[in-house]
């Protein structure tokens, strides 16, 4: 349901532990097609580039599992 403060939950929790993680990654889950190209974009951040990650979503999430 809209209106009923999830984002605002999400950005508090992201804040608070921001020194603890060295990314936060946001990913657009409206639909498959937004969230591969989340994915991608993810993999265009240098220590990925770094990390030869091959733009592919199951790349990106394998070396976000990593981390």
């Amino acid at each position: 349901l809209g209106g009923m403060g999830k984002t605002e939950i999400a950005l508090k929790f992201a804040e608070d532990v921001s020194s603890q993680y060295r990314y936060v990654f946001w990913v657009d889950a409206t639909n498959e097609d937004t969230i591969t190209a989340s994915l991608k974009g993810i993999s265009s951040i240098p220590d990925a580039k770094n990390a030869n990650i091959d733009g592919t979503p199951e790349a990106v999430l394998y070396w976000i599992a990593s981390l």
